[in-house]
């Protein structure tokens, strides 16, 4: 086997996803997705020295990637702080699920404690994009007598369980349609129709 000359960091990027997202992340190897994509054992490490950097890109592209799906979430949602905030929470589950190589990934305790610059980098925009989103809901009417980091780690721990158990193959499902229940779950953090309806209230009183 020879190098490969296209481009074979994204290759490496995109089958160690697939292998994560069907074995988990103990199964891969750099040999291994060296083998998978037919170039030599030693070409991988013209672009990553080892499991963990790979893991650390990987997880970078993964925040970059959520950041998107939640912004996207967001703008469908409207102009409406509150429903904006409410679909980037049901984003968040529903990342988990679509991409489960990538949110293993960019949450995996391992690849976190050792997050190089390009990592910290993309979690500051991430922690920006949600702390901005909070305080705009809180500003119309969402827990607004709390401290936005309180409200943003209730919302976290909140989904971030949530897509723990789902994606959990050990764990009880319900036979419910799984976009209701995640719809039922961050009502639980934030109910646009009622603090909307409660606003309306307020002004009309």
């Amino acid at each position: 086997m020879t190098y490969h000359h296209g481009n074979l960091r994204k290759e490496l990027l995109d089958r160690a996803a697939y292998v994560i997202a069907e074995q988990g992340i103990e199964a891969l190897s750099l040999r291994a997705l060296a083998r998978d994509l037919g170039v030599s054992h030693a070409a991988p490490s013209r672009h990553f020295a080892d499991k963990a950097e790979l893991l650390r890109a990987l997880a970078t592209v993964g925040t970059d990637r959520f950041i998107s799906y939640v912004l996207a979430a967001a703008d469908a949602a409207g102009d409406d702080p509150l429903e904006r905030y409410a679909a980037m929470g049901r984003a968040f589950i529903r990342f988990s699920l679509v991409f489960p190589a990538y949110y293993r990934t960019l949450t995996h305790p391992d690849v976190t404690a050792h997050a190089d610059e390009d990592l910290k980098a993309a979690s500051e925009r991430h922690r920006l994009v949600i702390h901005d989103a909070a305080r705009a809901a809180q500003a119309a009417g969402w827990l607004p007598d709390e401290k936005t980091e309180d409200a943003v780690l209730f919302s976290i721990a909140t989904v971030r369980g949530t897509a723990a158990i789902m994606n959990d193959p050990l764990s009880s499902k319900t036979e419910d349609d799984t976009e209701a229940q995640i719809r039922r779950i961050v009502r639980l953090i934030i109910d646009p129709d009622t603090l909307n309806a409660k606003n309306k209230a307020t002004r009309s009183a």
